[in-house]
C-alpha cells in the first residue's frame, strides 16, 4: 500500500480543518439555542405555572438532547485535534495497532481514523476478550 503523498496528507488537514469549522460552528448555534430558551424560561414569557407536565419533560428532554450533542461534538473535535496532531507528529494514516497505513479510501470516509479496518477488529476481539461474561 503507497504511503500518504504530501498532497494527501494538505487534502486530509483541509478537509480536517473544514470539518473542525462545521462543527465549532454547530456547537456555538446549539449554545445560541439554549441560551434563547433560558432566557424566554427566566423572562417570564412562559409562566412555570402554565406548564403542562408533559411540556415540562419534553423541555427537560430537549435540554438533556443538546447538552448530549454537545458532549458528541466535544468529543468528535477531540478526534479532530487528535488526527491533526498526528499530521503535525507525522504519524496520520498510520493504524495505532498494526503500524500499517490506513487506506485512502477509509480516510476519506473517516478522516479521524487511528485505526485500519484490521486493527479495529484486532482491538474488538481483545475487547471481547477483556470482557467477563455471566
Amino acid at each position: 500500500m503507497k504511503k500518504l503523498s504530501a498532497k494527501d496528507i494538505k487534502h486530509f488537514k483541509e478537509k480536517l480543518l473544514t470539518e473542525k469549522q462545521h462543527v465549532l460552528e454547530e456547537m456555538g448555534e446549539l449554545q445560541q439555542n439554549n441560551l434563547k430558551q433560558t432566557i424566554s424560561d427566566q423572562s417570564g414569557e412562559n409562566s412555570r405555572y402554565s406548564y403542562h407536565l408533559g411540556d415540562v419533560a419534553s423541555l427537560a428532554y430537549g435540554r438533556e438532547f443538546s447538552m448530549g450533542l454537545a458532549e458528541r461534538q466535544q468529543k468528535y473535535l477531540e478526534q479532530i485535534d487528535e488526527a491533526l496532531q498526528r499530521i503535525e507528529e507525522g504519524t496520520y494514516g498510520i493504524c495505532k495497532v498494526t503500524g500499517e497505513q490506513i487506506p485512502i479510501a477509509r480516510l476519506e470516509e473517516v478522516p479521524i481514523a487511528k485505526y485500519s479496518v484490521k486493527g479495529k477488529e484486532i482491538l474488538e476481539r481483545q475487547r471481547q476478550k477483556g470482557t467477563p461474561t455471566n
